[in-house]
């Protein structure tokens, strides 16, 4: 495993309980995390880091939330998902990674104007043309995920839009986001590089952090007041997006 700098350490630890607090407890929370990590590690490096402790994420939400899943939605967007998986693929194959890191910011700062738009619509969220709509959100957040690990708030306005219950909600999209994650893993191995075993031992050293992060959000998803805390995430997020542009 690479030796690290303890300012690094701190940016993991960060980036574990974040993973883990978002994946049980307050959605978007995980979009100044990718941020972050990018500022530090680079941008493809990053992605590839932070996927195997999203996916560990992903076990622990889906153990605690996974049998309320709406299969029927993820079956929906998967075939576009896809798509967009191997869009992301090349388009990160062929940029530098200055470019990848502006890409991360853009798609971050889209992310936080859906998640804006979501907090401040009074109206509930509904598509005329669900066919087309499933199609576009799973290539976007095909794309998203694989370039930029945020598509989180992408798929948070698609899954809004069918009326679902809470736990139903965290639990299709905890789903939705491992398959797409391990459709993900194969390319971070063998096209980008990006993952390899000393990937797999930080992930494993991290694994009690990613753990006390799922812990948390549970806890907190149930005792805190979520409008004071998206703000904070919104605002942490624009500015880190800005310095990704200047870094």
């Amino acid at each position: 495993m690479p030796e690290y700098q303890w300012i690094e350490w701190v940016v993991l630890i960060i980036a574990a309980i974040g993973i883990g607090f978002a994946k049980t407890g307050i959605q978007g929370s995980t979009i100044p995390v990718v941020v972050l990590m990018a500022i530090t590690f680079g941008g493809q490096p990053s992605a590839g880091m932070m996927l195997l402790l999203l996916m560990m994420g992903d076990v622990f939400a889906v153990r605690h939330y996974g049998k309320e899943v709406s299969i029927k939605d993820i079956g929906h967007l998967m075939p576009a998902t896809l798509l967009g998986v191997i869009a992301g693929v090349v388009y990160g194959h062929v940029i530098n990674d200055q470019q990848f890191k502006w890409t991360i910011g853009v798609i971050v700062l889209v992310c936080i104007g859906l998640l804006f738009y979501r907090e401040r619509s009074t109206r509930p969220i509904t598509f005329t043309n669900k066919t087309f709509v499933a199609s576009l959100v799973g290539v976007l957040s095909g794309f998203s995920s694989m370039v930029g690990n945020a598509a989180g708030p992408i798929f948070s306005v698609y899954i809004l839009s069918k009326r679902i219950d809470k736990r139903k909600m965290i639990a299709t999209t905890a789903w939705f986001f491992l398959v797409t994650n391990m459709i993900k893993l194969p390319f971070h191995i063998f096209i980008w590089e990006s993952i390899d075993v000393s990937s797999l031992r930080l992930a494993l050293v991290l694994l009690p952090v990613i753990f006390i992060g799922t812990r948390l959000g549970i806890l907190v998803i149930h005792h805190i007041e979520e409008k004071t805390y998206r703000s904070l995430v919104f605002f942490t997020t624009v500015v880190s997006a800005i310095y990704l542009f200047l870094s």
